[in-house]
């Protein structure tokens, strides 16, 4: 059975996890989360998308972002792409770093982000991996604390917090370090240092948070569940995405190239256009061979459910 396509359009907000392979380790040291750092920095600078917040783990990491004109498959396929190959290489090893499928959950809108950062900032002291948030340092919990807005967009969320940008960070750091779950809502509102109840997101909790394609209220969900393939990218702009925009590449292939150093990019374009919601009929003529082409080739290749 086929994958169901991504729910994907422009100004939507996900949070993504990609896990390691097996849940195996996808980081051995900081050099390889410094590495993933640099990764998504330079990826953001060429397409353009905001991060509002991130952690790294082990075996898994954590990224909360909204996507503009480049389809979030086209990013995660460039960061995880490049990454795997770096791990990979300093390893010394062979194989998928990944999940075949990072998980990803569509959020209906900003009122969720306060929530869902303090959510993915504990991750690290929930698994016992330090005793607080700002202890933990591959996580983006320090530039809301210190007002640094480089690879994360603090001011959307502060803004929630406060128009005033200490007072912001103030609320902010104890929304996020009160960890006690089993206050109320009445509670933590009547906190006068508590975040408004306008700004201090809605609650929800952690199995909702992982468990949910769509987060957001039953009518959000119910519409954007009906509708799965709101905006698929075109079939172009998901092959050049294979290609890394190498556009030799991505010519030769349109050209219908048969060369054996294309089948990889081939494979991973039929993948991700099938993803879509795209027919072998479709995928094959944007690159020039048939229908049967395509399923022989992935066929060949062991894979029988895309």
């Amino acid at each position: 059975m086929g994958r169901n396509p991504r729910i994907e359009y422009s100004g939507a907000i996900y949070h993504v996890i990609q896990r390691g392979n097996n849940r195996e380790y996808i980081f051995r040291n900081e050099i390889h989360k410094g590495y993933l750092v640099k990764i998504i920095r330079e990826t953001k600078a060429k397409m353009p998308f905001n991060i509002f917040a991130y952690v790294f783990m082990d075996n898994h990491y954590h990224i909360l972002l909204q996507t503009f004109e480049t389809p979030l498959s086209i990013l995660m396929h460039r960061i995880n792409n490049r990454y795997s190959k770096y791990y990979n290489y300093k390893a010394k090893r062979t194989g998928h770093v990944f999940e075949n499928r990072y998980k990803s959950i569509l959020v209906q809108d900003k009122s969720y982000l306060l929530a869902l950062i303090k959510y993915i900032h504990s991750n690290p002291v929930k698994a016992n991996m330090c005793l607080t948030m700002d202890a933990y340092k591959w996580s983006s919990d320090v530039f809301y604390r210190r007002n640094m807005n480089n690879i994360v967009d603090i001011g959307f969320a502060l803004d929630m917090l406060s128009l005033d940008r200490i007072s912001a960070i103030r609320k902010y750091i104890e929304f996020m370090d009160d960890m006690d779950e089993e206050k109320t809502d009445e509670e933590k509102a009547g906190c006068p240092e508590a975040p408004s109840e306008e700004a201090a997101a809605t609650l929800v909790g952690d199995d909702e948070i992982e468990k949910s394609a769509v987060l957001g209220d039953n009518a959000f969900k119910a519409r954007m569940l009906r509708k799965p393939m709101l905006c698929a990218p075109p079939l172009d702009s998901i092959l050049k995405g294979t290609c890394n925009d190498d556009m030799d590449l991505y010519n030769e292939i349109k050209r219908g190239g048969r060369t054996r150093s294309l089948t990889e990019y081939k494979l991973e374009y039929i993948v991700m256009a099938r993803g879509h919601g795209y027919s072998y009929s479709q995928i094959g003529e944007n690159i020039g061979v048939s229908d049967n082409a395509v399923l022989m080739l992935l066929k060949r290749k062991g894979i029988f459910s895309v």
